[in-house]
């Protein structure tokens, strides 16, 4: 007798994470090509996934092929239990939090509800972000740039809760499950990366308004000349 999800084969969608088909139930149960479909359906997702936590892409690709490592050699034992979906971001959440604790970094002073790292410890930028882009793409690569480096000052608790939140698309309940946190931290992480990410964007986009506006042009002018004005003697 075919199992309930054999049976949505035909009306499903290989590119969509979320689709119904377990294709790692079907690929135990001895359907040789269930893993590739598993593979091209969230490979792309899953590669992106690991990029926004390490900025680095090789780093990037050898965590997505060991993501699906795992789930080949584990596909023996593993139990259709709830949405396929979740069992697989269980899987690269846990990857990625043993990779991050094995990297041994300095310790890091914040606690878990800290949003924000100590202004002295953000992560340096890559040749590639100070190599000038070409001029087509130099606003949209800056704006790239100035929203990663807001990511990368957010401690790891939130930044891993912002990025399934937000990028992926999980449910705060499915969250919950994946960290093992109440859905109120959940809650309360991402509200507090939310707020640190608009602050953050916020002085950048400040700067680059003052950069823009270079001592001595008519616009500086015009507006130092207001504020003598609003503030001059009587």
């Amino acid at each position: 007798m075919r199992s309930p999800s054999h049976s949505k084969v035909a009306g499903s969608s290989a590119g969509t994470p979320d689709a119904e088909v377990d294709w790692l139930e079907r690929y135990r149960d001895g359907d040789a090509q269930a893993f590739r479909q598993l593979v091209d359906q969230y490979r792309d997702r899953m590669l992106q996934f690991f990029y926004r936590l390490c900025w680095d892409r090789d780093r990037a690709e050898d965590l997505a092929q060991d993501l699906f490592l795992k789930l080949m050699l584990g596909s023996k034992r593993y139990r259709s239990e709830g949405r396929m979906a979740t069992f697989v971001y269980r899987v690269a959440t846990n990857l990625w939090i043993d990779h991050y604790r094995q990297q041994r970094p300095r310790p890091r002073m914040f606690s878990y509800d800290q949003a924000l790292l100590p202004d002295d410890d953000g992560v340096p930028m890559s040749a590639q972000d100070r190599e000038p882009a070409p001029a087509l793409e130099a606003e949209h690569q800056e704006r790239r740039g100035t929203l990663r480096r807001a990511l990368e000052r957010l401690t790891e608790p939130h930044r891993l809760v912002f990025e399934l939140a937000v990028y992926q698309e999980r449910p705060y309940g499915e969250i919950s499950e994946l960290l093992q946190i109440p859905v109120g931290t959940v809650k309360s992480r991402m509200h507090n990366a939310t707020l640190a990410l608009k602050e953050l964007l916020g002085a950048a986009g400040n700067t680059e308004r003052a950069a823009a506006t270079p001592p001595g042009s008519a616009k500086a002018d015009a507006k130092a000349h207001g504020t003598r004005r609003a503030g001059g003697s009587a």
